[in-house]
């Protein structure tokens, strides 16, 4: 008997991919697995839960690859920059994708960081391994490794909405996501700097 749970993940994925977020419900997905949505509810509480379990391997699978491509870099600071960079692309790229409105990305948004906490893990665990490395060939000096990386990511997501929070009325183009990353990688550049020892 095939799993039930990743028919329904299956279904959610295709049909977010081919009418994106805001045009998908839960009535769409239910149909095409052929149950009724009081059962889909046994398996996912809601839209958003749906969405992120349809996609969350995926993200898993493209911060191994934007890790790959970072540790390309010459140094620490290089390659956290480069993460960065390639995950908020991902991100946008995402958003567009699916055409998901920024007001559902903030209203939603502790929804999401919940339910992205294995994903934020391995964020984590990249920027310390890189600060560890850091502090071991001399660049930065010493510090509490954990608390900077969580600093990191922080940083990046209190940026990120803050300015999402200026779109709620209106999408968001090209440039803004641009500007978006440029103040992130600004300030986390910043960060970075202060680590250093001079």
């Amino acid at each position: 008997m095939p799993d039930k749970k990743a028919e329904i993940l299956a279904a959610a994925r295709d049909l977010f991919n081919r009418q994106g977020y805001p045009k998908t419900s839960v009535d769409d997905i239910s149909q095409a697995v052929g149950m009724r949505k009081s059962s889909l509810y046994y398996y996912f509480r809601d839209k958003e839960q749906l969405f992120l379990e349809a996609f969350k391997k995926e993200w898993r699978d493209n911060l191994i690859r934007f890790e790959k491509e970072a540790a390309k870099e010459p140094d620490p600071s290089s390659r956290i920059l480069t993460y960065i960079k390639a995950s908020l692309k991902h991100y946008d790229d995402t958003v567009i994708k699916h055409n998901i409105s920024v007001k559902v990305l903030v209203e939603t948004r502790n929804l999401f960081r919940i339910s992205m906490n294995e994903v934020n893990a391995d964020r984590m665990k990249f920027y310390s391994v890189c600060i560890q490395e850091g502090i071991d060939k001399g660049i930065y000096r010493s510090c509490d490794i954990k608390r900077v990386s969580q600093s990191l990511m922080t940083v990046k997501f209190a940026i990120q909405f803050d300015y999402f929070n200026q779109f709620l009325h209106t999408a968001p183009e090209k440039k803004d996501f641009k500007m978006i990353k440029d103040e992130i990688l600004f300030t986390v550049g910043l960060m970075l700097d202060g680590l250093r020892i001079k």
